[in-house]
């Protein structure tokens, strides 16, 4: 098979689309030696750096000068140029990490993470939210393989969107194995030197978006605060469209001071912020999948986290669970992980048995099989 791939994702900082397709890519390369590859990315000002290409035997790989706005408004409204105009070639089947389909005139197929934008649509703005939503649906439809990271998704697109759900494939997301590595106390002691961060304290990790409902998590900790538990609450991430009203909300509340924010970590600081956390806590209204649940099991934390989406089909026993929209629920929770140790001890070692059950390879495989079958047809 020649198989086609946009690169753009993780041109710059990885974020989760972004780290998909990487991890993705460089562990076919490990298991394929047979199909062909054809990479593509297009910036006006950043080129590909040479060290992210996958290193696959068969690889032909394009870089353009070309603006991504510009690119992407073609694609959108005209479906042109193809991928296969890029490669001189016709491409047997493109695989896009987001749910918009790259134009081509192969098979096609798409990655869907979550369904936020369903229940979020004005997230990127409502202009943009609604065209992101009727180009998802287009794609939806004419996608001839659909991946989705969890049960709880594919159950939704199948219902909101009236799909065969045939044409869909349940393949979860694998974990990079560096967080099960065992990580010097020297170095984590530098991690939390290096950052400030408190000797306890609770953990998010993700973006201070209003889906991520940050604002009752906020509610929440200054409830545990008069349970008599005074910690503090950690948000890793870049900030987002609810950053001010959890600002707001801290400081009216007066907690400000025991709420700290980092942005964007490096991959070693992330990993190495979870060891050092006390508890991991995710008060998502919606999840797709939910990376972080699984780097906190395998980091040895502890999860508190959000009763509904794909959320308890990642963790299962692992995790505690409350109700997002009630803070009281979701402090009470918390205190019971700060407090119960023998409740911490088995979710700690839950949660690590589980997180192993999430292996790139295995993602790699079953993905790859999934193109064969969709080049068959069934």
């Amino acid at each position: 098979m020649r198989l086609g791939f946009d690169l753009r994702p993780f041109l710059r900082e990885e974020t989760g689309v972004g780290n998909y397709l990487r991890n993705l890519l460089f562990h076919l390369a490990e298991i394929d030696r047979t199909n062909e590859y054809f990479l593509f990315s297009s910036s006006w000002k950043d080129r590909f750096p040479k060290e992210k290409v996958p290193p696959f035997e068969r690889l032909e790989f394009r870089d353009f000068r070309l603006p991504v706005r510009i690119l992407n408004s073609l694609w959108q409204k005209r479906r042109r140029p193809s991928l296969d105009f890029f490669f001189r070639t016709g491409l047997d089947l493109t695989h896009s990490a987001t749910p918009l389909i790259l134009p081509t005139r192969g098979r096609k197929v798409i990655t869907v993470h979550d369904i936020f934008f369903m229940d979020f649509p004005n997230q990127a703005g409502e202009e943009a939210g609604k065209v992101f939503f009727r180009l998802a649906a287009a794609s939806f439809r004419d996608a001839d393989g659909i991946v989705t990271s969890s049960t709880f998704t594919s159950v939704e697109l199948v219902s909101r969107f009236a799909l065969d759900e045939k044409k869909l494939r349940i393949i979860p997301p694998g974990l990079d194995r560096r967080f099960l590595e065992d990580v010097p106390a020297a170095e984590l002691r530098e991690t939390g030197e290096r950052f400030n961060l408190p000797p306890s304290f609770l953990l998010f990790v993700g973006a201070q978006e209003p889906r991520k409902n940050l604002v009752r998590l906020v509610e929440a900790l200054k409830i545990v605060h008069l349970h008599g538990v005074q910690i503090p609450l950690v948000l890793v991430g870049p900030e987002g469209e609810d950053s001010e009203a959890i600002r707001a909300k801290a400081e009216k509340l007066g907690i400000g001071p025991w709420i700290m924010t980092t942005g964007y970590l490096q991959e070693r600081d992330i990993r190495n912020t979870y060891r050092l956390a006390t508890a991991f806590v995710l008060p998502s209204l919606c999840e797709g999948f939910g990376m972080p649940l699984v780097e906190a099991m395998a980091s040895g934390v502890p999860v508190a986290a959000s009763q509904g989406s794909a959320i308890p089909e990642v963790c299962r026993d692992a995790a505690v669970y409350f109700q997002p929209e009630n803070p009281e629920s979701m402090a009470e929770k918390v205190v019971s992980v700060l407090e119960d140790e023998g409740l911490r001890k088995r979710l700690i070692a839950r949660g690590k048995e589980r997180a192993r059950d999430f292996s790139w390879k295995k993602t790699a495989e079953e993905t790859l099989a999934f193109y064969e079958s969709v080049m068959q047809g069934s």
